[in-house]
């Protein structure tokens, strides 16, 4: 018992408080009294300010008495010991003492034995109780880092079973068949990306859910093999936790176990989650196309090529349709059936990738980077960087700077 107990007594008596200090041989016990208190109001405002290990407590003081000292300090987490010596030996009160968390309860004798007892048996427990908590949180820590170096492989294409053999020794089984979801961030600390993985692992409990989450990707495996179904699950999640799907966009793989591992499944999902427009929504990864809507052709196929080739330039739905030999209303109506969005959202969105792009590279000013990517307003340019990112384009760049 080499490390020092840090205590604070309360009792509303004087001679109590000093009695027990006197007649106890604290220091052989490792203990180091720290405080005495009158009453629970000053002995909450003195574990506040010390973080004290032990705290041996009077039941009835005045102001503030043992109990509500007690359920306050439960409230607040306390991570020590209570310990309540007291001259009266009401049921109830023990009940409540046992409700609050309280260590154990003493009554108040000639001599000082029990109490002696009660703090050697006391700081054991202790000690077990956070040599037990340090040790679980370092193997939270190990399987956390295991899980993610896991995916991270799989994200590379590879299947990693020395990694996947240590996940299933802490109970965290890969199902041998399924689908994969691939979740990407489109706004930058968006805690509605949070909401959606939750929600996805929430209502894929029943089907083997593995998930690994990061601030800016997701990656769940579920033996669910139904892509249909996942989609229309994930559709409706993410109508609820975003707003008009722009905080992600959602990639489902084929499912895999017969024609394509469970490492092609993870690629291909994340390949769907990124889709050349930067549009928020559910994309099917083996079809290459924005989910409930078939592969993008014809005039629509035409006038998305034109933003991809042209997007630099003064672009508006008037100017390609006129390419395209259409009407403006028959252009707006193709688009927003494949795409799910407007044509403004599109050119928008594809606008700013391509300027996330340049401020990557480093080598332009965000002013020549605005005009680079079609915007004439630098100011405008960075309230539509911030609407679709969520951040500014400096905000963003120094981002991209603590990263590197």
């Amino acid at each position: 018992m080499a490390e020092k107990y840090r205590l604070i007594i309360v009792d509303d008596e004087y001679l109590v408080r000093k009695g027990i200090i006197k007649t106890v041989d604290w220091a052989s016990l490792g203990v180091e009294v720290i405080a005495e208190c009158d009453n629970g109001r000053q002995a909450l405002e003195a574990v506040r300010k010390y973080s004290p290990d032990l705290i041996i407590s009077d039941v009835r003081m005045p102001v503030m008495d043992g109990l509500e000292l007690a359920e306050k300090l439960n409230e607040d987490d306390f991570d020590g010991a209570i310990i309540f010596y007291s001259g009266y030996s009401d049921f109830e009160y023990v009940r409540k003492a046992l409700e609050y968390g309280v260590s154990g309860y003493v009554l108040k004798p000639e001599e000082n034995e029990q109490l002696t007892k009660k703090v050697v048996e006391t700081i054991a427990a202790l000690e077990e109780r956070r040599k037990n908590r340090t040790a679980l949180a370092s193997l939270v820590s190990g399987v956390s880092y295991v899980r993610e170096m896991y995916f991270s492989r799989l994200e590379e294409g590879v299947d990693d079973k020395s990694l996947r053999d240590q996940l299933s020794v802490a109970d965290i089984v890969i199902p041998p068949s399924g689908t994969v979801v691939y979740g990407r961030a489109l706004r930058v600390q968006d805690a509605a990306f949070g909401r959606l993985y939750e929600q996805l692992m929430r209502a894929l409990e029943n089907f083997s859910a593995v998930g690994c989450y990061g601030d800016e990707r997701f990656i769940i495996i579920t033996k669910l093999a139904d892509a249909d179904a996942l989609c229309e699950c994930a559709e409706r999640l993410l109508d609820e936790c975003g707003r008009d799907a722009a905080v992600a966009a959602v990639g489902i793989s084929s499912a895999f176990g017969r024609d394509i591992s469970l490492a092609s499944a993870v690629v291909q999902a994340g390949k769907a989650a990124h889709p050349v427009l930067e549009v928020g929504g559910v994309y099917l990864g083996d079809e290459g196309a924005y989910r409930g809507n078939k592969k993008t052709k014809g005039i629509v196929e035409a006038a998305l090529a034109i933003i991809y080739e042209s997007y630099a330039e003064k672009l508006t739905v008037k100017s390609v349709a006129d390419k395209l030999f259409v009407s403006e209303s028959h252009l707006m109506h193709e688009i927003k059936v494949v795409t799910g969005k407007t044509f403004n959202d599109c050119l928008k969105h594809y606008r700013i990738a391509k300027a996330k792009e340049l401020l990557k590279q480093g080598e332009m000013r965000v002013n020549e980077i605005a005009a680079a990517v079609g915007f004439s307003d630098g100011r405008y340019f960075g309230q539509v960087f911030k609407d679709v990112v969520g951040i500014t384009p400096s905000e963003y760049l120094e981002k991209l700077n603590e990263e590197n």
